[in-house]
């Protein structure tokens, strides 16, 4: 195997490593500027694609996430088209604005949702399962009560109750990370 080989080799593992690590902020960019979700996830294997036939490009060593984000970006913007149809269509000033509002959010999202996971991880066994399953694709208060055994006004409480408490220790978290 020539040195060729191993460089492509080693290329496509940390590509495949980066998109994977990165894929959810990268879709969260994308969707800030998107009416739809289906858009946004088309949208996402698009800019998958340029990302893959551009990757010689990029720097290691430099942000991924904010190269991959403009990758996005100019995707965006031209298949605006697309959307022209659309009820919603911003002007190219307010998908600017939004697009560097998404960028500059991206890290305070990444640790709310790194404090959201373990707080989900400090709850009941129970309260998790219930929440989860209120979340989860296709699910519903009616059928996380349905599951729970519950009526729908006793998973609205629950529901109420188990936001308040994964606000409240999220909130904490950020507070003592933010501290030290």
């Amino acid at each position: 195997m020539t040195d060729d080989s191993n460089t492509e080799g080693e290329d496509r593992k940390r590509l495949v490593s980066l998109i994977t690590q990165h894929q959810r902020r990268i879709f969260s960019y994308i969707y800030t500027m998107v009416p739809r979700r289906q858009e946004a996830e088309d949208l996402l294997q698009e800019t998958s694609v340029v990302i893959c036939e551009k990757f010689d490009d990029f720097t290691e060593g430099t942000d991924f996430v904010a190269w991959a984000c403009q990758i996005a970006y100019w995707r965006v913007r031209y298949s605006r088209q697309k959307y022209a149809r659309s009820k919603v269509l911003f002007n190219q000033e307010v998908l600017d604005v939004v697009a560097k509002t998404a960028e500059d959010m991206t890290v305070e999202l990444d640790e709310r949702h790194i404090a959201l996971s373990n707080c989900l991880e400090k709850l009941h066994t129970r309260d998790r399962e219930f929440i989860m399953t209120r979340y989860e694709p296709g699910g519903g208060v009616e059928e996380a009560a349905r599951k729970a055994g519950r009526s729908i006004t006793a998973a609205y409480k629950a529901l109420t109750r188990i936001r308040k408490l994964l606000l409240d220790c999220v909130t904490e978290q950020l507070a003592r990370e933010s501290a030290s």
